[in-house]
């Protein structure tokens, strides 16, 4: 469990010390060719300085994009692997953090964190996003034993990157709508004290975005303990829900389709920030809705999709994954008219309190604004993310996971089709 947080100038210099206090001897490194030019170098310095034994597998980055965190890079590590390495010790913040974390999960071995940039929210948490055949699923991993982050390091990271951290964080605020949506309509657990330390966190790092583009020591702090309280909120709710919602599957849709087409890899967190904004906009039109025909909705079912219709659909949208998406379907029903019939009731005694929850939404053109100082990605083509990935993943992004949210609702009242449309309308002019 999550224990030790050194955060400070020179941080790394306290690993040998650390790793005796814990009781390991022999950690085996994972970086790629950035992080380890970042900090793995100086950590193998700091090692072979205090005579600790060390194994040091360096993963090599694609030249045009990032890397993977798919099978590949983990048969990768397992290749090089250390049988008698007793702690596993990954360089590195996105990818290598969750490569590093389930692999220590998978072989029994305790895990530590050296941190060399804010732009992801992974850094404590003890789930990781990992490439399956195509397929972006959550695993179960190993939260580190301590986090080690030298502020000088963090701070150097480049601009894209900590935009990437940032964007991530703001996307809390759509996120924790989601969750709240899901308890009102399914009873879902929700937590008003975990919720509210991941909305303190947001609001902290919305005051100190436009100190990130000048490299701010204070404010890229404060994007760090947002990162680590995101991380130490999903390990107290016991999943992902405080920190990823339908801006997540608009985020991991993308991405999947990036792998089938041979796209270069675009940092998580940028596309977060993107997927964050089409979000608030559903919560934004839905505030602004008058509540709906709920008859004609009830009567207007046995036109949706008929299960074959649907299936081509996903096996077009998800292509090699598709059969996931279909099973998942099947245990989860989201799609299932019965259920559909059950959350409409709630939805239309509820009507007022859901409007209201979108109400409290940020305006999608405030964050939209924010990413713009901050030099982020803002629509999809800034990233070259095309106009049809945009479409398809507003209306089946929410088919990735067993999850409700603003998708869902969207779509359980019928209004999904047409703000697909109008989002892409709005925001796709510029992509193909």
């Amino acid at each position: 469990m999550f224990a030790h947080y050194i955060f400070e100038p020179g941080a790394i210099r306290k690993l040998p010390e650390l790793l005796a206090k814990l009781g390991y001897n022999r950690p085996y490194l994972i970086s790629d060719t950035h992080t380890h030019e970042i900090a793995g170098c100086r950590t193998e310095e700091v090692l072979r300085q205090a005579g600790v034994d060390f194994t040091s597998h360096k993963l090599k980055s694609p030249e045009n994009s990032d890397l993977a965190a798919d099978e590949n890079a983990l048969g990768s590590i397992a290749m090089a692997n250390d049988k008698d390495a007793d702690i596993i010790i990954s360089i590195g913040t996105g990818t290598i953090n969750d490569l590093g974390r389930y692999f220590s999960y998978i072989t029994g071995r305790p895990f530590l964190l050296v941190a060399t940039a804010p732009s992801m929210d992974g850094l404590v948490s003890g789930v990781a996003p990992l490439i399956f055949h195509n397929m972006k699923i959550t695993f179960s991993t190993q939260e580190p034993l301590a986090l080690i982050c030298d502020p000088e390091i963090m701070a150097a990271a480049p601009l894209k990157m900590l935009a990437a951290g940032a964007a991530d964080i703001l996307g809390k605020y759509n996120c924790l709508l989601d969750w709240k949506l899901s308890h009102i309509i399914n009873d879902e657990y929700y937590c008003d004290i975990i919720a509210g330390i991941m909305r303190t966190a947001v609001d902290q790092t919305m005051e100190s975005t436009k100190g990130l583009a000048s490299h701010d020591d204070k404010a890229v702090s404060v994007l760090t303990e947002a990162l680590v309280l995101s991380g130490i909120a999903m390990d107290f709710s016991g999943n992902s829900r405080p920190a990823s919602g339908a801006e997540h599957h608009q985020s991991h849709y993308w991405e999947m389709q990036f792998l089938f087409d041979g796209i270069p890899a675009v940092l998580h967190g940028t596309k977060v920030g993107i997927g964050t904004v089409l979000m608030l906009e559903l919560y934004n039109a839905l505030a602004q809705m008058e509540k709906p025909d709920f008859a004609a909705i009830r009567e207007s079912i046995a036109d949706r999709l008929t299960t074959q219709a649907w299936e081509e659909e996903m096996r077009r949208c998800y292509r090699d994954g598709a059969d996931g998406i279909i099973e998942l379907e099947k245990k989860s029903k989201k799609n299932d008219p019965e259920g559909l019939l059950k959350r409409l009731s709630v939805i239309e005694a509820r009507w007022d309190e859901i409007r209201a929850l979108a109400g409290t939404a940020p305006k999608a053109d405030e964050i939209y604004r924010v990413l713009e100082e901050m030099g982020a990605a803002k629509v999809p083509a800034d990233v070259g993310i095309p106009r049809q990935y945009v479409s398809d993943s507003i209306r089946y992004g929410k088919e990735l996971r067993d999850r409700y949210t603003i998708l869902q609702l969207m779509w359980d009242i019928g209004k999904l089709d047409e703000e697909a449309d109008l989002l892409v309308e709005k925001y796709c002019r510029e992509s193909a």
